[in-house]
């Protein structure tokens, strides 16, 4: 069971972050305790007396103990607790880095981006991230998301093209399947091919170029958000 806090003194805001949250524990199969904490008091109250958490997505701006100071409190208490700052304020993003924050959402977060945190703060714990793979043939695979490199719309066919180069034929349909992987790690790049970022070798143009030597189709009006997203997925990789 997942524990993940939310500690926001807006209520409309720690509702939508519940909702992307639930979303989250769902499509990754994950069973989650979602709790909201009103401010950093509420929130270190709480900790003091149960410390078994597994990721706070945490604002910054709130009465009393503010998120920054919330969070260092929790480090000089020797804490490693994965931390997403969610907030309206842009201008604290090199201190909430300096407190070893998973990330740093400047308000509206997307639903895309907390997956992406959720699934970083698991991957911090030594377990990775994964979907259950419905096949087509009645089975099911466990796969890591790490694992998949693209994802193909063939006729009526969705297959699932792993890094070692077995190909998996799913039995959601392409947009449903694409809908359920966190976008910060996969790109669209045709309409009919969803890239994983980690497995691109070399982009060009009009073609992408997998780690195993497959060219994959880059539509031309795709082409500036294939480039933007691979160089800031390893912007952040690195």
């Amino acid at each position: 069971m997942r524990r993940i806090a939310i500690c926001d003194d807006e209520p409309a805001q720690a509702e939508l972050l519940r909702g992307f949250v639930n979303d989250w524990a769902r499509d990754r199969r994950e069973p989650s305790e979602i709790r909201l904490f009103p401010s950093g008091d509420a929130f270190w109250f709480c900790w003091e007396q149960d410390r078994a958490w597994d990721a706070l997505l945490l604002d910054i701006q709130m009465s009393g103990t503010d998120g920054l100071d919330l969070c260092r409190q929790l480090r000089a208490a020797g804490s490693r607790l994965p931390v997403v700052f969610v907030t309206g304020l842009a201008g604290h993003m090199a201190e909430g880095f300096e407190l070893d924050a998973v990330h740093y959402l400047v308000k509206p977060a997307s639903r895309d981006k907390i997956y992406l945190c959720l699934d970083k703060a698991i991957q911090r714990e030594g377990r990775e991230p994964f979907i259950l793979l419905e096949c087509a043939d009645g089975q099911a695979a466990r796969v890591l998301l790490s694992e998949i490199a693209l994802i193909e719309s063939s006729g009526h066919r969705t297959l699932v093209t792993l890094a070692g180069g077995d190909t998996l034929e799913a039995r959601a349909g392409f947009k449903e399947l694409c809908g359920k992987l966190p976008q910060g790690d996969f790109v669209q790049c045709h309409r009919c091919y969803l890239a994983g970022l980690r497995h691109i070798y070399r982009l060009g143009r009009d073609s992408l170029i997998l780690d195993g030597g497959k060219a994959v189709p880059v539509s031309r009006n795709r082409f500036l958000e294939v480039n933007a997203a691979f160089v800031n997925f390893y912007r952040q990789e690195g």
